[in-house]
């Protein structure tokens, strides 16, 4: 994996996923952000610090690589902050779950392999918590995490935050996960309408999140257990979300069957915004 110059170039290692012919891809850009608090977990590869420094200057990474474990583990993670303390606390997510890689590959059931993500997550958002509280320039710090873990012929999805998971198949986008925002959690309460919603200043505030500490307070993901069919599984930052409408998500998946050819698509028409955040998407495609 390297980084090439320049805000077109994309570097590529490609194999397959199942022994299928099509790859996995993982892309993200900076946006026109100052800062990448992106950062994400690709069976085993993630943006270590040097290459966030990297991508602050040259502004494209793409990898695309194929599985060769028994569990399978994806994620994404939106880091939040003041400066340079998103990046660490999205990476510190990343780096843990890579180091849990080893341990995950004694679970055989989808169940057993959730359990053990549900109390690493406790403990990653503890390590935060504790980092934010020594270091005064990481005061506050925080991230969102999203992961798609695989285990044989099943899987499940767990989330923190507003990072999203979506399922493509049958010309179909199904959403998977619900933010933890409190425009969601007004939503849910019937006290603004979704038209309402875009009025709303706190539709963005999270109310869930990595590094988010309370004394006695045991950080939870919400767990998610979508059948495997044929099709695509989206893990994308909001860097996404937030500026391509799920209606052209799901044109450019109906229409661009190759993973790395359509997350080309969505980071291009993501990152043209005006204010175009950090962007990040994983596509795991699954062929029975």
């Amino acid at each position: 994996m390297k980084i090439l110059n320049g805000p077109n170039f994309w570097t590529s290692s490609q194999n397959y996923m199942n022994n299928d012919t099509i790859a996995a891809a993982c892309l993200t850009h900076i946006g026109k952000r100052l800062n990448q608090e992106d950062n994400f977990l690709f069976n085993g590869v993630y943006l270590t610090s040097e290459l966030q420094t990297q991508l602050t200057y040259r502004h494209c990474y793409f990898s695309s690589v194929a599985p060769a474990s028994k569990v399978q583990l994806f994620a994404v993670s939106d880091g939040m902050g003041g400066h340079n303390a998103g990046e660490v606390a999205s990476r510190i997510c990343v780096e843990k779950l890579a180091l849990a890689h080893k341990e995950l590959q004694q679970y055989s059931s989808i169940k057993a392999a959730v359990s053990y993500l549900q109390q690493l997550i406790a403990d990653i958002n503890n390590t935060v918590c504790e980092m934010s509280r020594r270091q005064p320039e990481w005061k506050g710090m925080g991230a969102t995490l999203v992961l798609l873990v695989v285990c044989g012929a099943e899987c499940a999805v767990l989330n923190v935050g507003d990072s999203r998971a979506y399922q493509f198949s049958n010309h179909q986008l199904d959403r998977i996960t619900k933010d933890h925002t409190e425009g969601q959690r007004m939503l849910d309460l019937g006290l603004l309408t979704r038209k309402e919603l875009s009025g709303f200043p706190a539709r963005k505030h999270l109310n869930r999140y990595i590094g988010y500490g309370q004394s006695g307070y045991v950080l939870q993901a919400d767990e998610y257990y979508p059948a495997l069919e044929n099709g695509v599984i989206l893990l994308c930052s909001d860097g996404i979300s937030d500026f391509i409408p799920e209606a052209r998500i799901l044109e450019i998946l109906d229409s661009e069957h190759e993973p790395v050819i359509a997350g080309k698509q969505l980071i291009s028409e993501a990152v043209t915004a005006t204010n175009a955040d950090n962007a990040t998407a994983i596509l795991i495609p699954f062929r029975r």
